[in-house]
């Protein structure tokens, strides 16, 4: 039976990220090359909560004074919301380095071939159950535990329908399990 992706961890994320970036040598000695538009992209999506079909259809001017104002394609709802500046500045030197024009999209790349590169680097890594849609997770992951584990806050971000939906994106980790069972003490 074949495992559910799950959210990347804050480690994880970095290390696919800075691998997918700068490339690296398998042990047979064949190279993958950076890929800084696929890693790129996978910092809008566990930045900005997006589909990854979403963040690869994204232009340059659905960025605008600190928002992001897109359509999504599953759904056809608006994502109208402040984001990080550091986002928008990323976005913002992407598109000058690349001399793209407010209308241009930022990335050229199909889904599968961001899925495709992300299962070479993950991998390499040795890492499991980790697809785009990890990223995802992560970022509703992040966003529950820093908002009082508002999970109709998360449901509204991630424009789902309904909360047992969104329920499936955070994970009970073993690590609160323990901690929740070790303070459990009913020893007269």
């Amino acid at each position: 039976m074949p495992m559910t992706t799950r959210p990347t961890e804050v480690d994880e994320y970095r290390i696919i990220v800075e691998t997918m970036g700068n490339g690296f040598v398998t042990e047979s000695g064949a190279a993958f090359r950076p890929k800084k538009q696929i890693a790129l992209a996978l910092q809008l999506q566990a930045s900005l909560g997006l589909r990854i079909g979403d963040v690869l259809s994204l232009r340059v001017n659905s960025f605008k004074n600190g928002k992001l104002e897109t359509v999504e394609i599953k759904t056809g709802k608006l994502q109208y919301r402040e984001i990080n500046q550091a986002v928008t500045d990323l976005v913002k030197d992407y598109a000058i380095e690349n001399a793209l024009s407010p209308t241009d999209r930022l990335f050229k790349e199909k889904v599968r071939d961001v899925q495709t590169q992300l299962k070479l680097v993950v991998d390499h890594l040795g890492l499991s159950n980790i697809s785009t849609h990890s990223f995802r997770k992560m970022f509703a992951t992040t966003v529950y535990n820093d908002n009082d584990r508002d999970i109709r806050l998360v449901q509204q971000i991630l424009n789902h329908n309904s909360v047992a939906t969104t329920e499936r994106y955070i994970p009970i980790y073993q690590s609160q399990i323990d901690r929740a069972c070790a303070n459990i003490n009913f020893v007269v």
